[in-house]
């Protein structure tokens, strides 16, 4: 006879209602007191029998499968064949003309300094486009330092990727991070020219941005530096605001500063330690992750009380904010995730003089050099094995194809290797999990037909569609 057991799950308690993540399945539910205590008796003693009524409720949650089912042969750990490089980040200069006092580039020299040459940036488009195979949309990102230090050899690249992927039936987007410093009309004009994707490092309220990323004499930078910003969103809405936090800093004060200078997409990151200063392993003490939590606590209320209040528009304007719904979205359509990236599989970061790095936050590293455009070949071997399955302290997380083990750059400056993730991410990580199945759990159905009716969320993609 067939037995049933219990698929992988995570189990948790908010505000005194049960929630159960279908670990494998990425899926989730809220569940009765009762079911909550008949699983935490299953998985206390696996061989037990399961009583007919439970096992139709599991059933219909999902949470049962047929026991020769739960050892299937496992997915391949690593990719078979060699990952086209599709996504490459330049970095057109390592220099900066700002002192941020969390850089993790060393102040944007990343260790070395320099100016990339226009052939050096030339070839790499020419190593892309044969890395690239057969994938016809292709990245190209321009980072620095500060990329606007060296437009001129920006607006060559942009030219000369358009014309050679032209060459080559391909397409190209270009993007790039800026502190918006040396934003001017004909910057403008050209990143709106060749649909520039622009992201703005600016970390929000005037005491804060002044303190945190002022100009290499010192001075602040947000009175000069707002007024070029509010005219690239004039011309581009979209382009998004990214601000570093830093300690306990409420990272609501910083969204609301944000959006007050005009932003519609905002994000925040706790700051990451630089390899170039001080030893990688040692706990950052200037990332503090409790008032981080504490905000995901109150976004989640807020999630519920717009969808319940079927307020479209400011649904729409909280979306573009929130942290919680990347989760909402993995649950709703049951996305697994196998890699936080693409370091070392589809992108590389290229420094001034052509080396290749895991990204471009390890430009400068020796130990994550990957190879040189000039020359052929990829020591990337080691790095096309997701966490999912090679890193156990993953491979135990209920959250492992959510998180699918956290930025290798912030693990390496956190725990000294890119395999080990700190444990204030894996907290912070975990809890949006939890707190997206919470609000999923607690929506009704017509609830979340509102939510899609009205684009907040994307409908379930159809497998069949390619």
């Amino acid at each position: 006879m067939e037995q049933k057991v219990v698929k992988p799950y995570h189990l948790f308690n908010h505000q005194g209602r049960w929630y159960a993540i279908n670990i494998e399945e990425m899926c989730t539910c809220s569940i009765d007191e009762k079911t909550a205590g008949a699983l935490t008796a299953i998985t206390a003693d696996p061989d037990a029998p399961i009583e007919p009524l439970m096992e139709e409720q599991l059933d219909k949650l999902g949470l049962l499968s047929i026991e020769e089912e739960q050892n299937p042969k496992a997915k391949p750990g690593k990719y078979k064949e060699p990952v086209p490089v599709v996504n490459m980040t330049l970095l057109l200069t390592q220099s900066c003309n700002l002192k941020c006092v969390y850089c993790y580039g060393d102040g944007g020299k990343y260790g070395a300094g320099g100016m990339m040459e226009e052939s050096t940036a030339f070839q790499a488009v020419d190593w892309m486009l044969e890395q690239s195979g057969k994938i016809k949309k292709l990245y190209i990102g321009f980072f620095g330092g500060e990329p606007f230090l060296n437009f001129p050899l920006m607006k060559a690249v942009v030219e000369y990727a358009e014309k050679r992927v032209q060459e080559m039936d391909k397409q190209v987007v270009s993007h790039t991070t800026t502190n918006a410093t040396l934003l001017d009309d004909e910057k403008i004009v050209f990143i709106k020219e060749h649909q520039i994707q622009v992201m703005i490092s600016f970390d929000g309220p005037q005491e804060i941005q002044d303190a945190q990323r002022p100009y290499v004499n010192g001075a602040g930078t947000y009175d000069s530096t707002v007024p070029k910003i509010r005219k690239l969103l004039a011309v581009l809405p979209e382009a998004p605001g990214h601000a570093v936090i830093l300690g306990n800093t409420d990272p609501q004060y910083i969204k609301n500063a944000l959006q007050e200078i005009g932003f519609e997409q905002i994000s925040v990151m706790p700051v990451s330690q630089s390899l170039f200063q001080g030893k990688p392993g040692n706990p950052n003490s200037d990332r503090d992750t409790r008032v981080l939590l504490q905000a995901l606590e109150e976004e989640a209320e807020t999630w519920m009380r717009l969808a319940r209040n079927r307020d479209r528009e400011a649904l729409k304007s909280f979306t573009d904010k929130s942290q919680l719904y990347q989760g909402l979205i993995a649950l709703l359509h049951n996305t697994k995730r196998r890699h936080a990236c693409g370091a070392g599989l589809g992108l590389a970061g290229v420094s001034c003089t052509g080396d290749i790095y895991l990204c471009h936050r390890f430009v400068g590293q020796d130990e994550y050099k990957l190879g040189s455009v000039f020359a052929q070949g990829l020591n990337r071997e080691k790095y096309q094995k997701s966490p999912t399955t090679g890193n156990g302290k993953c491979t135990a997380c209920f959250a492992r194809y959510y998180c699918a083990g956290g930025c290798k750059h912030d693990n390496a400056g956190s725990c000294g290797s890119i395999s080990e993730p700190s444990e204030d991410m894996c907290r912070l990580r975990c809890r949006e999990l939890e707190l997206a199945a919470t609000i999923i759990g607690r929506l009704e159905d017509e609830d979340k037909a509102f939510l899609v009716e009205q684009q907040i969320f994307p409908p379930k993609p159809c497998p069949l569609d390619f």
